[in-house]
């Protein structure tokens, strides 16, 4: 096996086609991609898009978009650790890696080994497919479609959304990615007694599969099912519109958002996670700590 670094023209054609074989697993993958071709995300140069070929043939893939670390495709444990192996040698040190389980877990133990740091397990994650929505009642309040008059209420629910599902993280302007789907019309409000009350993003179908995510209620109006509203009205907006098949991320450390999606339909399909690499001294160092002080939070 061997790894070949690619523009992001040649990966859409000779990756393309490998990753939608597995359309739902591999969707955040192909929006990456997506995205990038249309012009709705500007390139910035620091990407890099690779393909893990045995003889001609592709058995694995990946793409970086920094600051974000690496997304892997679901790939054979081999592949994994053929691409762990080039990156050691091919790129600056990573911070993280994104990806589904097995791969990525195999991944990041290779990976560790061969750079001489310490492999840590962060979010896990499920990925979560729908065909059909079974709506919910008694919710109060209505979807409505987000307009640029929603903007700057959208990027601020953003900003406040990444901190509360990656703390910790350098903060990432969103505002590129509110106005472009802004201009596609995939920004979806629930509103009650006539203000925005939860929101939730999809993306444009690609393969025909189409993700929600940015599933976003502030705090104050948690608990009255607004957000399940949301997300079933924009899953079946979606379906409605064409494409097959919905697909979202869960974190497993929310027993509440991967409840209420099932209510809606959603069914299981894989285990994702993320992986941190870090000094072997550093990762020892907060071990001791959060043993010696049970108020800490560990890191592994």
């Amino acid at each position: 096996m061997r790894c070949l670094v690619e523009d992001l023209a040649t990966f859409a054609v000779t990756a393309g086609a490998w990753l939608c074989r597995e359309p739902v697993l591999h969707n955040v993958l192909l929006t990456l991609v997506a995205d990038r071709l249309s012009g709705d995300v500007p390139l910035s140069g620091d990407e890099r898009f690779v393909r893990v070929v045995d003889g001609e043939a592709t058995v694995g893939a990946m793409v970086w978009t920094p600051p974000r670390g690496p997304l892997l495709a679901a790939m054979p444990v081999a592949a994994a650790r053929t691409l762990a192996e080039h990156l050691v040698g091919a790129a600056p040190p990573l911070v993280e890696v994104h990806g589904p389980v097995p791969a990525v877990a195999e991944f990041a133990q290779r990976y560790a080994e061969c750079a001489s740091l310490m492999a840590v397990r962060g979010t896990a994650q499920r990925i979560f497919a729908l065909d059909a929505v079974r709506l919910q009642t008694g919710v109060p309040g209505h979807a409505r479609p987000a307009t640029a008059a929603d903007r700057d209420l959208l990027v601020s629910w953003a900003a406040a959304y990444s901190a509360e599902t990656s703390p910790g993280r350098r903060p990432v302007d969103l505002s590129g990615q509110v106005d472009a789907r802004l201009r596609h019309g995939l920004l979806w409000l629930w509103e009650w007694a006539g203000r925005p009350v939860s929101t939730a993003w999809l993306s444009r179908p690609v393969a025909d599969v189409v993700r929600v995510s940015g599933v976003f209620t502030p705090p104050e109006e948690r608990g009255r099912g607004f957000a399940s509203g949301c997300v079933a009205h924009v899953s079946r907006y979606a379906l409605d519109a064409g494409a097959t098949t919905c697909t979202l991320y869960t974190d497993l450390a929310n027993p509440t958002s991967n409840r209420i999606y099932q209510a809606l339909g959603y069914r299981r399909v894989a285990e994702a996670a993320q992986w941190r690499f870090a000094p072997p001294s550093e990762v020892l160092i907060k071990r001791f700590a959060s043993e010696t002080n049970p108020g800490l939070t560990q890191t592994s």
